[in-house]
């Protein structure tokens, strides 16, 4: 047996043993809406990545050589290198994923690498997985899915047969953002509204989901004891509010009110970024 070529993606649930935790209580007792959170969080795995069928969301064929393992709080998504389009196509699944989690209020992480690797239905192994749970665990840091400028090339490499090397790449790029420490992420703060199934009347929604969940955290996270877990709700912060300024902006709210938008426009009108500042003295006053 010989090592393939692979695009290896690995991905952690986020708060995984939280969620376990919540599916007993403190006399042992199964609570069963808690226990349904948890089965839903699968499902919304399967339901992208079946291992029965091909996907329901792909017009295109999905890749012969892809493979999925789910184990607890991780999965291993792999497909041989060479495959037309396949980069672009489990990016956006994965994005997929990513959004059905914080439907669900559950975030996630990850990194995709590419290089030698070996999966089956009974084993995975290899120098590639090895990079991506290391970029994972010492590189992601935040609620994101990593991955550099050699999985990009990879992606536009092995094009459509439609496709210039430049349109795959274009294509591949618009699912991501440039982070600040030179990481590439999957965006799915503004760029998730694209691939809601109604995406102007969806995002509203879509939107107050994040927001919950970043105050969520950042208030959980107010304790300085916990500032490791505050810097991954800040870096979200940040992002959710550089997506308010685009959906604020005063020409995109008159625009909606010109076509008779006016719920969607009374929406983006009373949106408010997430200030740092009353978390911050949240902050100094558990630290005193």
């Amino acid at each position: 047996m010989k090592y393939e070529q692979r695009i290896v993606a690995f991905i952690d649930i986020l708060g995984f043993k939280a969620l376990l935790n919540e599916t007993t209580d403190k006399k042992g007792n199964d609570d069963e809406k808690a226990i349904d959170a948890v089965v839903s969080a699968y499902e919304a795995i399967r339901d992208i990545w079946d291992l029965d069928k091909k996907s329901d969301y792909l017009d295109t064929k999905s890749s012969d050589t892809k493979k999925v393992s789910i184990f607890s709080d991780c999965l291993v998504v792999s497909f041989e290198i060479n495959q037309p389009s396949e980069v672009f196509f489990t990016l956006l699944e994965i994005k997929w994923l990513i959004m059905r989690l914080i439907a669900r209020k559950i975030l996630c992480r990850g990194a995709v690498s590419l290089g030698k690797f070996i999966h089956t239905d009974n084993y995975l192994f290899g120098p590639a997985l090895v990079e991506a749970y290391t970029l994972e665990s010492k590189a992601a840091m935040y609620p994101r899915v990593i991955l550099d400028h050699t999985v990009i090339e990879a992606g536009a490499k092995n094009r459509g047969l439609d496709h210039s090397f430049s349109q795959e790449h274009e294509y591949v790029q618009s699912l991501l953002e440039l982070d600040s420490d030179g990481m590439y992420y999957i965006d799915y703060f503004f760029k998730a509204q694209s691939e809601l199934d109604d995406p102007e009347y969806d995002f509203p929604e879509y939107i107050e989901n994040l927001a919950e969940i970043i105050r969520k955290g950042l208030m959980g996270s107010s304790h300085h004891s916990k500032a490791d877990i505050r810097v991954k709700y800040s870096w979200m912060r940040e992002r959710y509010n550089k997506m308010v300024d685009i959906v604020t902006n005063k020409s995109a709210i008159q625009r909606l009110k010109q076509s008779g938008e006016y719920d969607l426009s009374e929406f983006y009108s009373q949106l408010k970024k997430i200030s740092p500042n009353k978390y911050n003295k949240a902050l100094q006053r558990t630290s005193r």
